[in-house]
């Protein structure tokens, strides 16, 4: 019995977007809980490949919306980069993986003040709807082919993104995204 819940949770995990360890990290969390962070430790790390020409503070947004009876307002959370480093190409025996740019980045001053708003409105007691969005775009410039500029994004059907939450100085990074394939339309 042991083995098929064992066999059923993997399968089940491995058709997910999610990865297993980020979903035992936050099944036992609730709202409330990233109310208790501090803003200010927070850091964000995205790898792509290093032959993407990609600028994290353009391409990673995240946003939140309030709707209540004022109406509906957006605010922004723009990231400013702590460090980027280069890991090299790694040509294994069974597998290889490409050169890889990593990127920390941290919340700006702008974003830090958007938290604190959305905090005064949580606890203002009146009644709204709060909608949190986060997104990677590479519409900006991207083409495939060998004609492109210096400032376009560069995609190929190898392109892998990365993304992961770090919510403390003490606690590790959180992956929520895997090595997501991109995939361009062009």
């Amino acid at each position: 019995m042991k083995t098929f819940i064992l066999l059923c949770t993997i399968i089940l995990t491995s058709c997910s977007s999610i990865p297993y360890a980020t979903m035992l990290h936050f099944s036992d969390s609730k709202p409330v809980d990233f109310f208790n962070v501090d803003p200010k430790g927070i850091l964000v790390k995205v790898s792509i490949n290093s032959k993407v020409n990609f600028d994290p503070i353009d391409s990673v947004n995240l946003s939140a919306s309030i709707e209540d009876k004022k109406g509906l307002r957006k605010l922004d959370f723009p990231l400013e980069v702590v460090s980027m480093i280069t890991e090299t190409a790694v040509d294994g025996f069974f597998s290889d993986s490409p050169a890889m740019d990593v990127y920390i980045l941290k919340l700006a001053p702008k974003a830090l003040a958007n938290l604190e708003v959305i905090q005064q409105e949580r606890v203002s007691g009146l009644k709204k709807r709060v909608g949190l969005t986060a997104g990677v775009s590479f519409s900006k410039g991207a083409k495939k082919g060998p004609n492109k500029s210096n400032n376009e994004v560069e995609i190929d059907d190898n392109t892998v993104l990365s993304v992961a939450l770090k919510l403390s100085k003490q606690d590790d990074f959180i992956t929520l995204i895997d090595n997501w394939q991109i995939k361009s339309e062009l």
